[in-house]
Parts: C-alpha cells; sequence; structure tokens
C-alpha cells in the first residue's frame, strides 16, 4: 500500500499546527506499514496506534482551538472547526468500538486516516491559517502561502479527492456496523430467548428455595423457643433443688426457734420477782427484746415463704414438667409472670389490673407465658420514664366465637403506623444497635399462630399501646 508522503500544499506556515501535522503522517504510515507486513499487525499494535490517535487529537485540536482563540476569528468559524474535532474523536471512538466487528479494521483505519487527514490540512487548516493571517495582518510568525493559480487548482482537486475518500471510508465502515449489528442483533435475540428461559427456571428454583427458606427459618424458631423454654425449666428445676433444700431446713428451724422463745419466755416470766433477774431483764431491755424477738421471726417466716413463692412462680412459669397441650388457667400464667419479670417493671410501671375470669384454655402453659412476657417488657420498654401498664381480659365478642383474650395496654410513645405494621417481622426493633434483636415479639406472632390465635394492636406516636392477644378455648383445630 503506498505510503502517505507530506507535500508542500500541506504546509500552513503555522510551526506549532505542521509540526504535529507531521506526527499524524508518521501514525498513518505506521498503520500503513502494519497493512504491508501482517506480523505487524496484532491486536495490541493496534490498540497501541488507537491510544497514540487519542493522545494526538487530544493535543492538536486543543492547541489549534487555543490558536484561534488568541487570534480573535470569528465564532462561527471557530465553532464550525471545533465541530470537525469533535467529529474526527466521534468517528474515532466509533472505530475503537467496533474494531472486533470490522473484517479488516486496520484497512478501515488507514483509509479513514488519509482521508481524513488530506481533508483537514488542505481544506479545514488552510481556512484557519487564511483567516489567522487576515486577522494578524503581516504577522511574523505566520508565513504567507503560495498563490499561485496552478497550485490553488490543484490543492482544491486534492481536497475533492479526499473528501471523496473520506466519505467512502465512513460509508464502509457504517456498512461494516450494520451488518455487524444485523448478525448481532439474531444472536442477542437467540440469547434473549435462552436467558427469559433460564430466568423463568431460576425464578421458579428461587420461589422453591424461599419456600424451603420459610420453613426452616420457622423450624429454626420453634427449636429456638423449645431450646429457651428448655433451659429455663432447667434453671428452674435446678433453683427449686439448689434453694428448697436450705429453705426447708431453715424454715424449720425457724419452727423450732419459735418454741424454744417460747419456753425461756415462760421461764423468765417465773423468775420475774427475783432480784437478780429484774436486774437483768432492766439491763436487756426485756420488754423491747421480747417484742422484737417475736417480729424477727415472724419476718423471717415471711422471707421464707417469698423463696418459696418466687420457686413457684419459676416453675409456674416455665412449666418445668407441663410440656404437653393441657387446659390452663392463663391468668394464673399471667401473675407468675409478672413475678418472674417484677425487677423489670417495678422501678417505672404501675400494674393495673382490670381482668375478668377466663375458662381453662388448651395451650402450651409455657409457650403463652413467654408471650406474655414479650408483651410485658415491651410495654414496659415504651414508657421513657414512668407510667401504667393495664392489663385486661375478657371473653369472646361476635367475630372471635369461642376464644379468650387478654390485652396489654400501656400510656407510653406509641408508634408510627410503619413500626406498627412491621412489629412482627423477625429482626425488625426500634432499639438502638445491641440493645434488642428483634426476636421477642416475631416468636410470639409464630407461638400464637401454631395455637390458632391471633393479635390486635391499636396504637398511635404519643397515645401509647394496646396489644390483645387471642386464642382458642379449644386448642387450634389440629395440635
Amino acid at each position: 500500500m503506498q505510503a502517505f508522503v507530506w507535500n508542500e500544499r500541506f504546509t500552513t506556515g503555522i510551526e506549532l499546527v505542521d509540526t504535529q501535522h507531521h506526527r499524524l503522517v508518521d501514525i498513518v504510515n505506521r498503520v500503513g506499514d502494519m497493512l504491508l507486513d501482517p506480523q505487524l499487525s496484532d491486536k495490541t499494535s493496534l490498540e497501541d496506534i488507537f491510544r497514540e490517535l487519542a493522545d494526538y487529537a487530544n493535543t492538536h485540536f486543543r492547541d489549534e482551538e487555543r490558536l484561534m482563540q488568541e487570534t480573535g476569528i470569528p465564532a462561527a468559524q471557530f465553532q464550525h472547526h471545533v465541530n470537525n474535532h469533535r467529529n474526527f474523536v466521534a468517528q474515532l471512538t466509533t472505530m475503537w468500538r467496533a474494531r472486533g466487528l470490522m473484517s479488516a479494521p486496520a484497512d478501515t483505519l488507514h483509509g479513514f486516516l488519509v482521508a481524513w487527514l488530506s481533508y483537514h490540512i488542505l481544506g479545514e487548516d488552510q481556512a484557519m491559517a487564511r483567516e489567522i493571517r487576515r486577522v494578524n495582518g503581516a504577522a511574523p510568525s505566520v508565513a504567507p502561502l503560495t498563490a499561485e493559480p496552478q497550485a490553488e487548482e490543484r490543492s482544491t482537486d486534492a481536497l475533492l479527492d479526499a473528501l471523496h475518500n473520506l466519505y467512502g471510508v465512513l460509508s464502509h465502515i457504517n456498512g461494516d456496523l450494520m451488518r455487524a449489528n444485523s448478525s448481532l442483533e439474531a444472536e442477542v435475540a437467540a440469547r434473549t430467548r435462552e436467558l427469559t428461559a433460564a430466568n423463568h427456571k431460576l425464578q421458579a428454583e428461587q420461589r422453591e428455595l424461599a419456600a424451603s427458606l420459610q420453613r426452616v427459618s420457622e423450624t429454626q424458631n420453634q427449636l429456638l423457643q423449645s431450646e429457651k423454654m428448655a433451659a429455663i425449666g432447667q434453671l428452674a428445676a435446678g433453683v427449686a433443688h439448689e434453694i428448697n433444700n436450705p429453705v426447708g431446713f431453715v424454715s424449720s428451724n425457724l419452727g423450732t426457734l419459735g418454741h424454744y422463745v417460747e419456753d425461756l419466755l415462760r421461764v423468765i416470766d417465773a423468775a420475774a420477782d427475783c432480784p437478780p433477774a429484774q436486774a437483768a431483764a432492766q439491763a436487756i431491755e426485756l420488754p423491747f427484746v421480747r417484742q422484737d424477738l417475736v417480729a424477727l421471726l415472724a419476718e423471717s417466716r415471711d422471707g421464707l415463704e417469698r423463696v418459696r413463692q418466687i420457686v413457684a412462680n419459676l416453675k409456674d412459669f416455665s412449666h418445668v414438667d407441663q410440656a404437653e397441650w393441657q387446659q390452663a388457667d392463663l391468668l394464673a400464667g399471667l401473675e407468675s409472670t409478672i413475678n418472674v419479670v417484677w425487677h423489670e417493671l417495678k422501678y417505672k410501671t404501675e400494674i393495673r389490673r382490670e381482668l375478668q375470669p377466663l375458662p381453662p384454655v388448651r395451650c402450651l402453659p409455657a409457650q403463652i407465658n413467654q408471650v406474655l412476657m414479650n408483651l410485658l417488657l415491651n410495654a414496659a420498654q415504651a414508657i421513657p420514664a414512668h407510667g401504667t401498664i393495664t392489663l385486661r381480659s375478657g371473653l369472646a365478642d361476635p367475630l372471635h366465637d369461642g376464644q379468650v383474650w387478654i390485652e396489654v395496654a400501656d400510656d407510653g410513645i406509641g408508634m408510627e403506623e410503619e413500626t406498627r405494621r412491621r412489629l412482627f417481622e423477625p429482626f425488625f426493633t426500634t432499639k438502638p444497635v445491641g440493645q434488642g434483636t428483634g426476636l421477642g415479639l416475631s416468636l410470639s406472632w409464630d407461638i400464637v399462630h401454631t395455637h390458632g390465635g391471633s393479635f390486635e394492636v391499636d396504637s398511635a406516636p404519643g397515645a401509647g399501646s394496646r396489644i390483645r392477644l387471642w386464642l382458642p378455648i379449644d386448642g387450634p383445630p389440629a395440635e
């Protein structure tokens, strides 16, 4: 292929511009060498040419535009020149992106560069040089061009030939792109059909997997709940065993001690007339000791009874010996639960009871107590400083035939609608990080769902919250 040869007609008389044009001619001739020697026309070499062209265009166009601005040529001619620069960059970008789709990318690039270089130098840059000379007059930095008629005619012929070649190259590029696009569209359509089928299959598998994960999650929650109840039951059994034995003999000893005290007081009364006894009684303030001794024994018996009650409440809360479905007294379970969590309630809440008697309910008592505990703790946590938790109970209304309800209401901060809507979602919590897992009410919902029951929630910001637990008296339809 004939190399591009520099001609005097290409000279603009502007040293910076002509030097940069020589650089472009060198690049064009290197592309020509790649066509003459296939060993030079590899993918890496062609990509290096593209990168060098990009660097050239950035430098050359910037310098030309700066030169025109500094000279002050008319805005319309300046903008026309800028548009040509942008078009060159756009065409170069198109060929870069489509290089893998062209049958002969190096040949196409060479033809485009030769045609564009001739058009750019003979046409656009010559016009720029003439306008700069016109504005500057006889400026020494711009040398005059030969204006012989024959030379002008030859330049015009070369320009027209360059334009013709440039349009031919662009047409060839567009043809390659159209054929490539047509082939690509067919391939994309086929791939799209394959991907659509694969996507439908994947969606079906995802739905099946999601259902399986949901079942696993529900099973895990149930196992977690069972393990928690078992742990509480074991703790209750251990506490009962460790505490009941010493409490038993201390209680027995207190009873014996009471009898001994009564005997000693009778002896003291019998010796009341003895002067030494009178002196000793006066020295120890016997009337006060007699009164305080009885009070101390009574307080000790009350303390031991309180310990017994705590152990009984803990056992009743966990129902360590009652892990099967059975008829349960829900209000007794509520009282036991209150005693278990009383340390969380007593400093900031007052408990108000508006409870109506309930019939025995078939359920798993330990799990229902767990639900009641979560409701009580959430109510207490919703109260910023000090407030009231109101407990209510009742029988079914027409919409809940055969059911009973227990309600926990607080006068705390209340909930936004978004919070109320997500209240029973797993891991949803409004507490700061590290202060809650967001599982309490989610597990409660699972337990109540297993029992065939439901929740009724009423809340508004600043107006407190009310959560009502509904349970069927006879248990769920299928246990």
